[in-house]
């Protein structure tokens, strides 16, 4: 992995001023620090985003660029296959690998681009499942109940927690011979941890709401 370091401000410190005696005030005080900061890659860094290694769906979709950044390509590979299939729900578990490496608790949400919902009436039931997303993410349980969350949904992710994300696509509207591509842009994940900026003894609160 290759770790870019920012050194800010390096050096000694700096006092100048006017000194007044018997006070032990005085005008200016400049004080320069070292401050260092790492960018890592999406593996490595506060919000971890990596491969499954022990997971097929991961290996075979997801991989880094050349930037250390974190991408899912569900497309054409050397067996043959181009895509999901039209008319269907295609689930990818164990997807990726989202990791808290920070220092506080922190809540999870993704935005989508604007790739809009299916359209009803191309499938014939349940109906329940109409106007669901085009593609979504989950998490599945201990007991393999998966466990479906909304775009702009907030879930918890505790410090030093990990949880293996699958993605679900739904192609009811899509025709397979018209359409190259289901979606083809940037998916938007946020990590907010108000916490970490608590005034506290380092025990910093989530904010749960």
């Amino acid at each position: 992995m290759q770790r870019r370091n920012f050194l800010v401000g390096v050096g000694g410190a700096a006092i100048g001023g006017s000194a007044l005696l018997g006070s032990g005030a005085f005008t200016r005080v400049e004080s320069q620090r070292n401050v260092t900061i790492a960018v890592a890659a999406d593996p490595d860094a506060y919000l971890g985003m990596s491969v499954i290694e022990e997971s097929l769906n991961s290996t075979n979709y997801v991989d880094l660029d050349e930037k250390g950044h974190l991408f899912i390509d569900i497309g054409e590979n050397p067996n043959g296959g181009q895509g999901v299939n039209s008319d269907s729900f295609t689930y990818f578990d164990d997807l990726f690998r989202l990791c808290n490496q920070g220092k506080a608790d922190a809540q999870i949400s993704y935005q989508l681009p604007e790739a809009g919902f299916d359209e009803s009436g191309n499938w014939e039931s349940p109906d329940e499942r109409y106007d669901e997303p085009i593609i979504s993410f989950y998490f599945v349980r201990d007991d393999g109940t998966r466990v479906f969350i909304e775009e702009g949904e907030e879930v918890l992710l505790e410090v030093g927690e990990c949880d293996n994300i699958g993605l679900r696509t739904v192609t009811k509207s899509v025709n397979a011979m018209e359409n190259d591509y289901l979606i083809d842009d940037e998916i938007v994940i946020t990590a907010d941890s108000p916490g970490a900026g608590a005034v506290g003894n380092g025990n910093s609160e989530s904010n749960n709401s």
